[in-house]
């Protein structure tokens, strides 16, 4: 992997740079949206000034994502990119890749050889394929499950300066090449870094091992949920904790459950294997004790009936109210693991309303799916019902606040390009 731009400036961006740099990649290059974003230009202002970007880290254990260093060029903006790479990284969100590849210039563009998607959604090598198949047929799409880890800024005066505080030990990559030098490479990287990689057959296969896409539009798209975030609340309320405290009741489970039996009849029609949802949940991302869960219960979920998947699912999320594995004070109270507030509608420096990451970037990850069954002719009620909630709250919103500047969040049609490009691919497999 050599001569590098990566595409998006946040803490993402800065940790996936060190990473590069310390590969002894000479020729990295990074552009943000500075013209566009208080944030981005913040950052690109910050680096000009000291010279440099720096990761720490919160766990000594994780030294080798620190250092400080400095990179070839630093754009302000997309359109002022005017070299040849082999490699382009998306560091952005999974909702900015096409618009963001599409101001790249033609001859940028005809030159790649590889794109790494880092934070894709269900489909997002979908649509980079469409977009590239006219401009670079044979350009190498890699995509990963999910980011590395937590990154984070710390101080908002220094936002070239971010913190690392967790990684993850295990992530998925596909490619859609059968034979990728790059993903050799990737191996040998993430060995390195100490993760374990597994690579699976095609970027989808890596794109659905990502768990917010089955756990976060039940979790954020019901009315408790999106009262909290819209209205705002008298008290706290937790994202991850149950009826009263947090929105998690068996209807929630009900829904996640219906939502993931969607999904699951989409890969079916793709021929991607399916998700066993509990193993996942419990082996991948945030583990119970044995006492809490039966290995047969957990190996056998997909061929449970309803209601005891339903079941087993609320017992989970009832085991990780508390960190089971954390040490419990003298009270005998262990961390309280599910103590994640809800984030509220906020402005920014402009004055313009913003909704929140969760759960506007799982409504367009939700959306994407949504288009992929249609274009299956895979029926999707309950996907459809939790869009709509959300929707009838982004109108209602609207409705009640005409003289706010709202951002493009509340445009809720403004990504049917990225739809386009979707369905055009499947029309065409």
């Amino acid at each position: 992997m050599s001569n590098v731009l990566i595409i998006g400036s946040g803490p993402v961006g800065v940790q996936l740079a060190q990473i590069c740099h310390q590969l002894s990649i000479k020729d990295i290059d990074m552009v943000g949206r500075a013209t566009t974003s208080e944030k981005s230009l913040a950052v690109y202002n910050g680096y000009q000034h000291d010279g440099m970007f720096k990761v720490t880290t919160q766990n000594e254990a994780h030294s080798q994502f620190a250092g400080e260093f400095r990179i070839r060029r630093f754009y302000k903006d997309i359109q002022h990119v005017n070299q040849l790479y082999d490699t382009i990284i998306l560091a952005c969100t999974a909702d900015a890749y096409c618009s963001m590849l599409r101001q790249l210039d033609s001859n940028t563009l005809q030159k790649i050889k590889d794109i790494i998607l880092v934070s894709p959604t269900f489909g997002s090598h979908m649509m980079i394929e469409q977009l590239m198949k006219d401009k670079n047929e044979d350009v190498e799409i890699i995509s990963f499950s999910t980011y590395l880890g937590d990154t984070r800024i710390i101080d908002s005066s220094q936002p070239h300066r971010v913190l690392t505080t967790g990684v993850k030990s295990k992530l998925f990559v596909g490619s859609n090449k059968q034979s990728s030098k790059l993903m050799n490479q990737l191996q040998l990287l993430f060995k390195r870094l100490n993760i374990k990689l597994s690579v699976m057959n095609t970027p989808l296969h890596a794109e659905i091992r990502n768990s917010s896409l089955y756990v976060h539009p039940p979790l954020f798209m019901n009315d408790f949920s999106l009262k909290a975030i819209f209205e705002g609340t008298d008290v706290p309320v937790y994202v991850y904790k149950l009826f009263p405290e947090g929105p998690i009741t068996m209807t929630l489970i009900s829904e996640m459950r219906q939502m993931w039996q969607e999904m699951m009849a989409i890969l079916q029609k793709l021929s991607v294997p399916s998700v066993n949802l509990l193993k996942f949940m419990v082996k991948e991302n945030y583990p119970v004790r044995p006492e809490t869960l039966n290995e047969a219960d957990i190996s056998q979920f997909e061929s449970l009936p309803s209601v005891k998947q339903e079941y087993l699912l609320y017992v989970r999320y009832s085991a990780i109210l508390i960190d089971p594995f954390s040490q419990p004070d003298q009270e005998g109270r262990y961390f309280d693991f599910s103590a994640v507030p809800f984030k509220q509608l906020y402005q920014n420096e402009k004055g313009v309303v913003h909704i929140p990451r969760m759960p506007s970037e799982d409504y367009y990850r939700t959306t994407v799916i949504q288009s992929i069954g249609k274009a299956l002719e895979v029926p999707t009620p309950m996907i459809d019902e939790l869009l709509e909630r959300y929707k009838t709250y982004c109108r209602h919103y609207q409705s009640q606040h005409p003289h706010q500047s709202l951002s493009s969040q509340f445009e809720l049609n403004h990504f049917q390009q990225d739809i386009s490009l979707i369905t055009t691919y499947l029309a065409m497999q």
